[in-house]
């Protein structure tokens, strides 16, 4: 069975990070091997939340990884809650990215335009930094921007798709990654679709899907779990963008009924199913 190094933080309530990576990557037949960022109470997005900071423990359980000769089909990296974290991230993929190892970055830096409480300009530095070292890189739009070192206004006035595509091949030339752009919104011919821009050598590849009436956290987690699995287990990016947004759109329209606070993510668990056969 493959596995991949999951390194991200858990949250008690918020379908997010580990709570959505773990059954996800799990219900694609690859085995999921946490490695912890920080505790969370609940998922930063509420009005509070507690976070236990784990920096401290990471080169802990990296070397008994090492010690008992560990190795890894893919190292997934998303939620990092201190700069001094990515250090440990260098020496993780610095010990375990053989050849043939996919390296999966979801820069969680922001969202809306602007940064995300805990990220200061020293974390944002050191992401595009390992950023170098990805295989594929997902960022939602305002991550995309603040990769490519553009000022929070910037967002505002290029949020359009060509605008974004022609950013997401530069990040892609730059990093010399498949860059996959998540959330992108699209109107067309009176519809309006949520759009994934994928750039890679120096072309674009979009994957439209109409839009659920409904917008929640942790999608973004979803789509990077599925797309880590699937590339690990040799499938096209293309076909695991497609997988995962058709999952993330059907467990949005399944979740719209429930009135449930937009910050608790979305009802998946009714669809692991789907992943289970493929």
């Amino acid at each position: 069975m493959k596995k991949i190094a999951v390194v991200n933080d858990i949250s008690g309530f918020g379908k997010c990070s580990l709570s959505a990576a773990i059954p996800i990557i799990s219900a694609l037949k690859v085995q999921a091997c946490p490695l912890p960022t920080a505790v969370l109470s609940n998922q930063t997005c509420y009005e509070s939340f507690y976070i236990k900071d784990l920096t401290t423990t990471l080169d802990n359980i990296i070397d008994k990884w090492l010690d008992l000769n560990f190795s890894f089909d893919g190292i997934y990296v998303g939620f990092l809650s201190h700069y001094k974290q990515v250090k440990c991230v260098k020496r993780l993929i610095d010990n375990f990215k053989s050849e043939g190892v996919k390296f999966i970055l979801d820069p969680v830096m922001g969202d809306d335009g602007k940064p995300y409480a805990n990220y200061s300009e020293e974390l944002k530095d050191c992401i595009f930094n390992i950023a170098k070292r990805a295989d594929i890189v997902i960022p939602n739009v305002t991550e995309l921007y603040f990769l490519l070192k553009k000022e929070p206004d910037y967002f505002i006035k290029n949020n359009d798709i060509n605008s974004i595509k022609s950013a997401a091949i530069e990040l892609s030339q730059k990093l010399d990654a498949c860059v996959i752009v998540t959330g992108v919104n699209i109107h067309e011919n009176g519809n309006n679709f949520l759009s994934n821009v994928i750039a890679l050598k120096g072309s674009v590849n979009i994957v439209k899907k109409i839009k659920a009436l409904g917008s929640y956290s942790g999608t973004g987690d979803i789509m990077a779990s599925i797309v880590s699995a699937m590339t690990v287990r040799g499938f096209d990016i293309t076909t695991a963008v497609e997988t995962a947004s058709d999952f993330i759109i059907k467990s949005i329209n399944d979740t719209i009924g429930d009135n449930i606070d937009t910050n608790d993510g979305v009802n998946f668990e009714n669809n692991i199913d789907l992943l289970t056969k493929i």
